[in-house]
């Protein structure tokens, strides 16, 4: 078995960004860049460190995942064969590092690639730890909206110990069409924002 021989390349400005989605690849491949994308399309083994942040959308707002790499204009390709030409026939690739002048490609040690593998899993966590946070808080936020709603059209007079959507469905036969349809989707939507059991305990009364 040929042994890992890990070398840098620089990229054409721009060949690091997201490559357009493609349905049929893995999920594990859903935010590949385009470089990524050229080089396993011809073969090859590449290792882009990378970390993620999330933007909203200048236009509508919405929050977006997206990945930038650790070292802009640099990747590194495993090449046991040494085929370093055909490599360069690979679109987006400019060239192999390399060392001074009359040195070949400069080959970089497992250890130092598998530090790389490290910081990019630790800061990849951290993300997903800070976006599960914050899509917790925009639950709970919403969770209270709702029921902020309901206790505007629900009559006065709840017990503490009834929850708001308990009183709601008990209350629902009693109001107009239209009072009703809205209530029924306020339900809903808060049935689906505390389905885990995690957050079970929101469902008690405010």
């Amino acid at each position: 078995m040929n042994r890992s021989r890990w070398y840098a390349f620089r990229t054409v400005p721009g060949y690091q960004r997201m490559a357009a989605v493609d349905e049929r690849l893995p999920e594990s491949r859903r935010m590949e860049s385009i470089i990524e994308r050229n080089c396993r399309k011809d073969g090859f083994d590449i290792f882009m460190p990378s970390f993620y942040r999330e933007l909203k959308h200048h236009r509508t707002n919405e929050i977006i995942e997206k990945r930038f790499p650790f070292l802009v204009g640099y990747a590194f390709v495993n090449l046991p064969r040494l085929n370093f030409e055909d490599l360069r026939g690979v679109d987006g690739v400019i060239g192999l590092l390399r060392g001074s002048i009359g040195y070949g490609p400069i080959e970089f040690p497992d250890g130092m690639i598998e530090d790389l593998y490290f910081a990019e899993h630790e800061r990849r966590q951290a993300f997903l730890y800070e976006q599960h946070c914050r899509k917790e808080n925009e639950r709970h936020e919403q969770i209270q909206h709702l029921r902020g709603q309901l206790r505007k059209i629900l009559p006065k007079g709840r017990k503490a110990r009834v929850s708001m959507v308990d009183q709601a469905e008990r209350a629902i036969d009693s109001l107009s069409p239209q009072i009703k349809e809205r209530v029924q989707k306020i339900i809903s939507e808060l049935n689906a924002l505390t389905a885990d059991a995690e957050v079970e305990n929101l469902r008690k009364a405010v």
